[in-house]
């Protein structure tokens, strides 16, 4: 388990993932080498070759979908629905109106590029905008951002992730998609803090 006890300590440490995924190599390697008798360099490139065989086909996905997500950026998609979600916030005052803006801004996003990285970098500063605009307070902007964009990444049937998943357990992507309860729970409780209402301020 240490290797991958180390990939995830590096992750969360904020190394680059090249080198996360590099040093978390060169450990299962090393564990490969001391425990097991028969292992060589052989057998170490050997499944080496194995892993990137077993991702070749998400990898061609996922740049697949990166270039249709592109594509969407650069025929005005992305511009279209930013402008729609602008004109709601706009329309309407008050922070749960806000919220929902950058809610609807993240999940719409992401549902066109399938990217929730993507999507969090083009609509992040129309979301800071619609937080100004209705006072709410930048790092509950970003959590509503961050929170939308990762529940429609996590049940998008086209995602990278769904189509992972749905490959190695040998399912379909609708199936499994629909059995997502983490994501549907997230956006559900997410949904109800911002409906929820905000406490007035005791008087001083």
């Amino acid at each position: 388990m240490l290797p991958y006890v180390v990939v995830l300590g590096l992750a969360l440490a904020g190394l680059d993932v090249v080198l996360v995924l590099g040093i978390g190599l060169v450990v299962s390697g090393v564990f490969g080498f001391v425990l097991a008798q028969e292992y060589d360099v052989v057998s170490f490139a050997g499944d080496i070759y194995l892993g990137f065989e077993s991702m070749v086909e998400i990898t061609l996905l996922s740049i697949l979908i990166g270039g249709l997500a592109a594509l969407i950026k650069a025929t005005g998609g992305l511009a279209w629905l930013a402008q729609v979600i602008a004109k709601f916030a706009r329309g309407h005052t008050g922070r749960r109106s806000g919220e929902l803006s950058i809610a609807a801004l993240a999940a719409g996003s992401d549902a066109l590029t399938a990217n929730n990285t993507v999507a969090i970098l083009v609509t992040g500063s129309l979301a800071k905008d619609i937080a100004q605009r209705h006072g709410i307070s930048p790092r509950r902007a970003a959590s509503v951002l961050d929170i939308f964009a990762c529940v429609v990444q996590g049940v998008l049937p086209y995602g990278a992730q769904i189509l992972l998943a749905a490959s190695l357990a040998a399912v379909s992507p609708l199936a499994l998609a629909g059995s997502v309860y983490y994501c549907w729970l997230l956006a559900l409780s997410a949904i109800g803090f911002m409906l929820w209402p905000r406490r007035a301020a005791a008087p001083r």
